[in-house]
């Protein structure tokens, strides 16, 4: 299975815009929201419940009901066109292992888009790209 990740340098920067983009091009790819949850105060400054409920170490969200959910990135990912649209959302010490988990339930796809920036550190993605400004964008690596 292929794999393509797509990284940012900050929250709001264009990630998933640009894997709409690709999910409209790419016929059979899934996709993999990441979200790392870090102890202390939230890096985006509001409160949306996920640090807050997240006390194991990993957990892989399929439900429709939050994939599809209004405003959230998975639901504009399904749209674009990926075939499947998973969430995993992952404490720093459980990220390697949830990845493993997460990846292994594409199977049935001829690839995955990856949308987060640790993942880098546990992949090794056929394509990475790490936008660093809107606009502009870097190829981190290619296998």
């Amino acid at each position: 299975m292929k794999i393509i990740t797509v990284s940012g340098a900050h929250s709001g920067i264009g990630k998933t815009t640009l894997i709409e983009y690709l999910l409209d091009r790419l016929k059979n790819w899934s996709c993999l929201k990441v979200t790392v949850i870090k102890n202390g105060p939230c890096p985006r400054k509001i409160s949306c419940g996920v640090c807050e409920q997240q006390r194991i170490p990993f957990s892989i969200i399929s439900g429709s009901r939050i994939i599809n959910q209004k405003g959230k990135d998975t639901r504009r990912m399904k749209a674009a066109g990926a075939k499947k649209v998973l969430w995993l959302k992952a404490r720093p010490l459980g990220l390697k292992e949830g990845l493993k988990k997460a990846l292994e339930r594409f199977k049935d796809s001829d690839g995955v888009v990856v949308e987060g920036t640790s993942v880098l550190k546990y992949l090794k993605p056929d394509l990475g790209i790490f936008i660093t400004d809107k606009g502009r964008i870097k190829i981190l690596r290619c296998s």
